[in-house]
């Protein structure tokens, strides 16, 4: 009913009120039964600020400051039944156990977490593949925001409803707008088109522009064109090495994203991880 008030307000609608009594020469108990509730009515609508500051209804409690309310992202895999976990702690043999401390001590926010429970079944394919994922992680020239646009594309393309979820939280750290991320045409709707028309429009600069064309070319086709790999490698710096980084990026995480999906990997809950 109200979106906004303020105690001037407040006081101005009481005088109003007190004026018409005097004027209609209503009984105090009947101001007093009004002012009641006129109070009732905007305590259920409003929070009235203590310093005359404005209150805010409860819809706009997560307005983004400009008048449009903040859609909160909606977390599609954490109910995924699992079809393998990995083999259990004890279970685990000298060198499985040996990688498993690793990963839980390089990793003591998420633990053993996404595709590494999968991996560990078989120790020769989970070291490397931690090492490779923590050199695309941290170990490149992108930022994590450059990074983080390469594995949303890429999740969206391989349809990796946990993977795209788990890194949703870590784009919007890294300064991608939901905007951005509700543009990412996922699972049979993407394509290189789409990216072109719906994404890319949003994305801050001609860097990231040239890493969302050439990571949604790839992971699209298979491969890049000639014209796309030379607008790429001119617009970051005339490296070839850079492309080489978006592409190990794209190809570990497609990678990630097959496990997850094979072995129907689930995310946290949504609770779980806020109380992180």
């Amino acid at each position: 009913m109200l979106s906004t008030i303020n105690r001037g307000t407040v006081v101005q609608i009481l005088q109003s009120i007190q004026s018409s009594s005097r004027r209609c020469q209503i009984h105090s108990t009947d101001l007093i039964l009004k002012t009641s509730f006129f109070f009732s009515t905007i305590s259920t609508n409003t929070n009235l600020p203590e310093n005359g500051g404005n209150a805010q209804s409860s819809i706009s409690n997560n307005s983004d400051g400009g008048g449009k309310t903040k859609k909160k992202y909606k977390n599609t895999s954490w109910n995924i039944v699992p079809r393998y976990n990995g083999p259990a702690e004890e279970e685990c043999t000298p060198e499985q156990k040996k990688i498993r401390d690793a990963i839980i001590a390089s990793r003591p926010r998420t633990g053993l977490s996404g595709p590494f429970g999968p991996w560990l079944a078989v120790p020769d394919i989970a070291q490397p593949a931690q090492a490779l994922g923590r050199a695309c992680r941290y170990g490149t020239s992108l930022s994590f925001r450059e990074s983080e646009l390469v594995i949303l594309l890429t999740g969206a393309k391989t349809r990796s409803h946990s993977e795209f979820d788990i890194h949703v939280g870590e784009a919007l750290k890294a300064g991608i707008s939901m905007e951005i991320v509700e543009a990412i045409p996922r699972d049979e709707e993407f394509s290189l088109d789409k990216v072109k028309k719906d994404v890319m429009p949003l994305l801050d600069n001609e860097r990231e522009k040239a890493i969302a064309l050439y990571t949604s070319e790839l992971v699209d086709t298979y491969t890049v064109c000639d014209k796309t790999y030379k607008y790429a490698k001119a617009t970051l710096g005339g490296k070839d090495s850079v492309l080489v980084e978006i592409t190990s990026i794209a190809g570990y995480y497609t990678y990630v994203a097959y496990t997850l999906n094979a072995f129907r990997v689930p995310t946290k809950k949504p609770e779980e991880e806020g109380s992180k």
